[in-house]
């Protein structure tokens, strides 16, 4: 599986309407706030809203994904093998959801377009919605399934993905081949420091075999 991923990264080198009185948005967003206490009190989460997250922590989301799909851009118009990837949809209106105490919020759920399989990227932030980290998450075909001839084209969106996510974090690509190559020999999380920001990326690749890893990229506090 080694040279399929490193085929891979070679690759990658190349509102409101304004109607109505100021007394009645008042009214509300009490309301709002009273519905929200009410979940509370009940035991359920209630999501937060974007336009919540700390101002600088927005921004630099925002950026990212637009990073992002600059590289996805690239890749729709000089598809290599006919593999393309998702754009993340802009304008963010996503929301934050609690998962014990951080918070994730979905930027692209999607399959792939043109092979079996499915990624998932997720920003993370902390308790004072800060941006912390992003996730990606792939699942496809199983390692023993893969069809020697497509030299693991069936895995390429999400390989291709997770490269773009480093690109828009401004990582060492070269850095990233290398210890993806390392963390192919170990059966539990691989964790290396990226030189150029201090992003600690983690790699999950125990689950390969079945069609399934993960990357998390931990931003420097």
């Amino acid at each position: 599986m080694k040279k399929v991923l490193l085929l891979l990264l070679a690759v990658m080198l190349v509102g409101c309407s304004g109607e109505g009185t100021e007394k009645k948005k008042e009214a509300d967003v009490k309301k709002d706030q009273e519905t929200k206490e009410a979940v509370v009190k009940e035991g359920k989460v209630v999501p937060v809203k974007f336009e919540e997250v700390d101002p600088e922590s927005k921004a630099a989301v925002e950026k990212f994904v637009k990073k992002y799909n600059v590289r996805a851009d690239i890749y729709k118009q000089n598809p290599v093998n006919g593999i393309v990837i998702a754009k993340m949809p802009e304008p963010i209106t996503s929301e934050l959801n609690k998962e014990e105490n951080i918070f994730s919020q979905i930027l692209l759920d999607t399959d792939f377009k043109k092979h079996k399989g499915h990624y998932k990227i997720d920003a993370k932030y902390n308790e004072d919605k800060k941006i912390i980290g992003y996730n990606i998450f792939i699942e496809g075909i199983p390692a023993t399934e893969l069809n020697e001839a497509e030299n693991g084209g069936e895995w390429a969106e999400g390989i291709i993905s997770a490269m773009s996510i480093a690109d828009a974090l401004g990582l060492n690509i070269d850095k990233f081949d290398e210890e993806s190559d390392i963390a192919f020999d170990e059966d539990k999380a691989y964790t290396y420091t990226d030189p150029n920001t201090k992003t600690n990326v983690t790699f999950l690749f125990a689950d390969w075999d079945i069609g399934k890893f993960e990357i998390k990229y931990d931003l420097s506090k």
